[in-house]
């Protein structure tokens, strides 16, 4: 599975070149489009093995907070997220608990091919190319999803997340951030709806 991602580079040629023709605005349009369903269609197909769905990062490094920050909305909502602060391997206890088959991770994202703010959904074998990496283990990601497998009988895993603008310290996520967090809350509802999990109203 090769990573799917948002354009994020295609939403700034949009904005920065706003008299481009019609025509290139009617392609990158229908682009964005395209992306965006393949994004929702990733997490759905994936949401369909009912996966225990972990948000990580760190609240004490601005746009690393992603995670956590997502995986309180879905609480919110009444699908369980277990948080996991500063790696995965703080959660070791509850993953062996439950014993999931799958596993969705929500997490900043560093990729050396997508700019800051780009929605990245992706399996585990971005992480053992090295095409991503997600930003807050003290321990080798590529190491702790060998051990998921072999010692907990996880069979699938999915990341989920977008490339930060910031990791320096800082209690809030960066304006932008908060922005692409908003965009990537809209998928996971989408995806959630289309794979027909149960949640509760969003409070007004």
């Amino acid at each position: 599975m090769r990573i799917r991602r948002s354009l994020k580079s295609f939403k700034n040629t949009w904005t920065k070149y706003g008299k481009i023709c019609l025509n290139e605005q009617a392609t990158l349009r229908n682009r964005l489009i395209a992306i965006r369903k393949e994004l929702i269609d990733s997490l759905t197909s994936f949401l369909n093995h009912n996966p225990l769905i972990l948000g990580i990062g760190s609240p004490l490094k601005s746009d690393d907070a992603f995670g956590l920050l997502a995986c309180d909305y879905l609480s919110s909502i009444g699908v369980e997220c277990i948080k996991c602060e500063y790696g995965i391997e703080t959660c070791i206890s509850e993953i062996s608990d439950r014993r999931p088959k799958a596993l969705l991770i929500i997490d900043a994202v560093l990729s050396r091919e997508t700019p800051p703010g780009s929605i990245i959904v992706a399996d585990e074998s971005a992480v053992v190319t090295g095409e991503i990496l997600v930003t807050t283990h003290n321990i080798p990601l590529k190491t702790l999803l060998e051990i998921l497998r072999k010692e907990y009988g996880v069979e699938k895993i999915l990341i989920a997340g977008a490339t930060p603008f910031s990791l320096d310290y800082g209690l809030e996520l960066t304006s932008e951030m908060k922005k692409t967090l908003e965009y990537f809350i809209e998928i996971l509802k989408q995806a959630l709806s289309s794979s027909g999990k149960d949640v509760l109203e969003e409070s007004a």
